[in-house]
């Protein structure tokens, strides 16, 4: 309905039909005129008309706006016939919700006795499809009848005439099941084609809705009747053991429907109601593990309230865990949900387990008593507030804390003679409101948590909740009272106050209608634009209440109004506020082209710099994204469109110099020229005046560690890329660095400085790697050894200790780096690197009392990789009696063991693979401190999440043992090393992955090859 009532429209004039009456509020006034604007051109969506109507309360309009279609059909050339046919079915829906709503019980009475009259006239037509759902509806009326007889008093012969109002309907019920039934097994005789007979198909699918509605239903009447006796589970038990076997064959044969899903709820509070405690948690916990989808939030509340309250009828009372459930079914409220019966129930119950934990003397401390009772009070008091049947139990258990509480009514308005006495009421009304929110800004900054200071709070936010709402009454009515010699002026004032005071109390829904319709009949003008963008802000909130899945509908209203407010006010710069949003809203879904087209539409200006600027760098996020996804020619498209709306965004800047938000974007423009290989126009960018953040990253982000971090490594990286490139002056770029990593160093001192500067270093290590990985071969020795030079240079100099550990891991990440693949010792450059990365390790157990084990295992590294093994031994065992559950050392030492073996004579090498099998060095225990490839797969068999760890291992143990009985040309040991292959193969036929399994394969043949057998290797997997 939304929808419709935000299309775009040239005129607009409010024309109230004779026939409306006088005092109708505004909304109504509102959709009608919309609704017949809409029914000329496409039709009436009436359905959609008579649904906000019932939901809004307007029943009587409801009721005459049916009559109209019924007795003037001419008049409604858009309603359906399937509406129209329907007429007295929706009467009776109206009338139903009309007695539920009803104050009065003579109302009521009136209202159920015109629903059930209605409904009999609809049942004459025997053979409208809709019969069944009017059967339905014959017997939830019974249910709300016999449910209005227990709130009008709790005496036994209400109570018995209840109990038949239910059995009544569980009867009505079960006849539309056994109706249904018979008509369903006929349809499915007929094996109806969906797309040859579309109209069938849906018969069929009503049918079947009717069917499990009914079924339901029935089982609930059941269970309802049984709950008036004063024992159900004695007197009511035949009743509730029929309910639990109408609610079990829903919940079992109809699981993939919501009603069947709902039926959980209903069996599992038949099962408490009948004393299977056990049971009944089975069913609740059965229906939370459903997926939270919108049409079983309700139930999921309700069976979270069930088990806080199986949980506290236990000796001793189960709390903690009933508090942990609802808490964190609370958390995730929202805010439409938070006023419905079933939260309002939870949170009385969640109060109460607290209550219960704040009572337990025995078990818990003071100060958890204290928490759990202000917990428990604090539950109470938002739900004391607000009506429902939880009211008088709330309101009992804060009296025990004793809190005396009052009966609360909502403020109520006395009528306006007119829309000019409605204006100026709530202008007065609107400055009270006001000033006593000032009050209470102030109060609140103060602090201070006394019972004073609590009370005044409260008065003052009394003053300001009731002084909105009686200002809203008064709008609402004042609104209605206009004539042919309103001023109109005047008229949309009260909608831009009234919009504003709705905005103010959440209703958003409502603030959306105020605030657009006042926008739409005011184009051009100030007040049209501060009621369309009351409504814009209404529905950002709207659009953070809804779940991102879905709010398509939602958004699309947002960009259709949006649009609407671009072209009423051009140019307007508040109307670029609905711009922006509908940019937002494109950029939140990832639509960089309707980002694009958006931004392009708007005037130059620095609003469109900003937002070509955020789009940039969203661009550049994504293009990384694409580049770790391996989708080369989508990330190099997102790259050109990064550059181009970073430039555009950044050449946009005005005044003098960048802010914070602009030199980001600057430093985000530098990596995209450097991943280009336009390292000049990156430090060039770097180092710009007005933007560079190199210029103001001490004014704009001195607290910024990240910030300022990413723009260290950016400055590294850029200047290694000069050094490389032509055109560059080494020797300068070299003093550059330098003193870039000496500024970076003072920066931070103390402990906290110095863990702060770590962080900073684990970034830039991280954008190191990544450079390297997708540098070009050719060019990837160049800027390792760029690299070697400047950490050399800084190495020397400094005796920091965070910049040393910083420096010690590059250099053994750089040396990596510079290894072949299938290199073993390092030679050449990436010996060089591992050299210095020593050198530097020595020089930082000088600087540093207590060198870290993560900076001692990339020491023991270096050392295996050079080929220095009884020193890379010696560290590793170092490390490993600190801290023997380090894999990563572990896999190393054995490793070492390994390649040192393969450089030993046969005699000394037996020894060696040896160790690497089952390990060396005992320690104080008399058991190895390395543990070797043999313990390593023992406990990493023992968890999933170390599953590749394991079959490396696995793999070695194989493989050592074959390199050792080949020493040692002993048969028994090469025997070994084959069933070491076969036995994990036949556990894991897979073996982790094909990679792996091609290795263990290879492996095998060579065993198979050297003890002379026929070399076949691994069978071929099973498909």
């Amino acid at each position: 309905m939304m929808h419709d009532m935000l299309r775009p429209f040239s005129t607009f004039a409010l024309h109230v039909p004779c026939w409306m009456p006088a005092r109708w509020s505004l909304g109504i006034v509102l959709l009608f005129v919309l609704f017949a604007q809409s029914a000329s051109a496409e039709g009436e969506p009436a359905e959609d008309f008579l649904k906000y109507l019932r939901a809004a309360g307007y029943f009587d309009t409801a009721i005459t706006y049916l009559d109209r279609i019924d007795q003037f059909p001419s008049q409604y050339p858009g309603v359906s016939e399937t509406l129209r046919e329907a007429i007295d079915l929706e009467k009776a829906q109206t009338y139903i919700d009309a007695a539920v709503a009803a104050r009065s019980v003579e109302d009521r009475d009136q209202f159920f006795a015109s629903a059930e009259t209605s409904l009999a006239d609809f049942l004459k037509q025997e053979t409208h499809p809709r019969v069944s759902e009017a059967r339905l509806q014959l017997g939830k009326l019974q249910l709300v009848r016999a449910n209005q007889l227990l709130l009008s008093g709790a005496s036994d012969p209400k109570k018995s005439l209840a109990r038949d109002s239910f059995i009544a309907a569980s009867q009505t019920f079960d006849t539309i099941v056994e109706n249904l039934r018979g008509k369903l097994k006929e349809m499915q005789g007929q094996k109806i084609d969906a797309n040859a007979d579309p109209q069938a198909a849906a018969l069929r699918t009503q049918y079947r809705g009717d069917f499990l509605d009914a079924k339901l239903n029935a089982g609930e009447a059941r269970r309802l009747a049984a709950l008036t006796y004063s024992d159900p589970a004695t007197d009511g038990k035949t009743l509730l053991e029929e309910a639990i076997a109408e609610f079990k064959d829903l919940s079992d044969n109809y699981d993939g429907f919501v009603t069947g899903a709902i039926a959980l709820l209903n069996l599992g509070q038949s099962q408490q109601a009948i004393g299977d405690d056990q049971a009944a948690t089975d069913s609740f916990m059965r229906l939370l593990e459903k997926p939270d989808l919108d049409p079983l939030r309700d139930a999921r509340f309700q069976a979270t309230s069930g088990l806080i309250q199986i949980a506290l009828a236990k000796s001793p009372p189960d709390y903690d865990p009933a508090i942990g459930r609802g808490k964190a079914m609370l958390a995730d409220l929202r805010m439409d949900e938070k006023k419905s019966p079933s939260v309002l129930q939870l949170k009385l119950d969640l109060a109460k387990a607290y209550l219960v934990k704040a009572d337990d003397t025995a078990n818990t401390k003071s100060a958890e008593r204290k928490t759990a009772e202000s917990e428990g009070r604090q539950l109470l008091n938002d739900i004391q507030k607000l009506p429902g049947n939880h009211a008088a139990e709330s309101a009992e258990l804060l009296r025990g804390l004793g809190i005396e509480v009052d009966d609360v009514e909502m403020p109520k308005a006395e009528d306006p003679k007119s829309l000019e006495d409605a204006l100026d009421s709530a202008k007065k009304l609107l400055e009270i409101s006001e000033n006593a929110q000032q009050a209470l800004t102030i109060l609140s900054q103060q602090g201070g948590d006394s019972s004073e200071m609590q009370s005044q709070r409260q008065e003052f936010a009394k003053q300001i909740r009731d002084a909105r709402l009686i200002a809203i009454q008064i709008l609402q009515r004042g609104i209605t009272m206009i004539h042919s010699e309103t001023d109109r002026e005047s008229l949309n004032q009260a909608r831009q106050i009234l919009a504003y005071l709705l905005y103010q109390e959440e209703r958003y829904r409502d603030a959306v209608v105020v605030g657009s319709f006042l926008a739409r009949t005011s184009p051009g003008t100030q007040i049209g634009m501060e009621g369309g963008l009351l409504a814009l802000r209404s529905f950002q909130k709207l659009l953070s209440e809804v779940p991102e899945e879905s709010n398509g509908n939602l958004v699309e209203q947002i960009e259709l109004f949006g649009n609407f407010l671009t072209e009423a006010w051009p140019g307007d710069p508040q109307a670029s506020a609905a711009q922006g949003i509908m940019i937002r809203l494109a950029l939140r879904r990832d639509d960089w082209d309707q980002a694009r087209t958006l931004i392009d539409k708007m005037p130059e200006g620095a609003e469109r710099a900003t937002f070509d600027r955020l789009l940039g760098r969203l661009l550049w996020n994504a293009f990384i994204a694409a580049r770790q996804a391996k989708h080369a020619e989508e990330a190099s498209a997102l790259l050109a469109k990064a550059e181009n709306a970073l430039r555009s965004g950044i050449d946009g800047i005005a005044g003098e110099r960048a802010e914070a938000e602009g030199m980001q974007a600057a430093l985000v423009l530098a990596k995209v020229y450097l991943r280009q290989g336009d390292s000049k126009r990156a430090l060039a960018t770097l180092d710009d005046p007005k933007y560079g953040p190199i210029k103001l990253a001490e004014a704009l982000a001195a607290d910024d560690d990240a910030f300022r971090g990413d723009l260290a490594a950016t400055e590294l990286s850029t200047i290694v890329e000069r050094m490389t490139s032509e055109g560059g002056d080494p020797d300068a770029l070299l003093s550059r660095a330098t003193a870039a990593m000496e500024k970076l160093q003072r920066s931070f001192s103390g402990a906290e400085g110095q863990q702060r500067l770590n962080q900073i270093y684990v970034g830039m290590a991280r954008g190191l790697e990544e450079e390297l990985e997708t540098a070009p071969e050719a060019k990837k020795a160049k800027l390792i050894e760029a690299f070697r030079v400047i950490l050399s240079r800084i190495a020397e100099s400094s005796k920091d200790p965070a910049t040393l550990e910083w420096i010690m891991q590059t250099l053994v990440q750089l040396g990596e780096a510079a290894m072949a693949p299938n290199d073993s010792k390092a030679t050449g450059q990436a010996a060089e690197l591992l050299k210095t990365a020593v050198a530097t390790s020595k020089r930082l157990e000088k600087a540093s009392q207590q060198v870290p084990l993560s900076v001692r295992f990339q020491l023991a590294r270096s050392q295996r990789l050079l080929g220095q093994y009884r020193d890379a031994i010696d560290s590793y065992e170092k490390i490993l009696q600190e801290k023997p559950t380090m894999l990563d050392a572990q896999v190393e030492a054995a490793t070492a063991y390994e390649k040192w073996a393969a450089e030993l004579q046969p005699k000394v090498a037996v020894r060696a693979y040896e160790a690497a099998l089952n390990g060396a060095r005992p320690g104080a225990d008399n058991k190895p401190v390395i543990w070797g490839w043999g313990k390593i797969s023992q406990l990493t068999s023992r968890d999933k999440k170390f599953a590749e760890v394991f079959f490396d291992a696995r793999y070695h143990v194989a493989l050592c043992r074959f390199l050792w009985g080949r020493a040692a040309k002993d048969t028994k040991i090469l025997n070994r090393s084959e069933s070491d292959v076969t036995q994990v193969a036949a556990l894991y036929p897979d073996l982790g992955n094909p990679a792996q399994r091609a290795k263990f394969d290879s492996l095998l043949r060579q065993i198979q090859k050297a003890i002379g057998k026929p070399v076949t290797g691994l069978p071929k997997p099973k498909t």
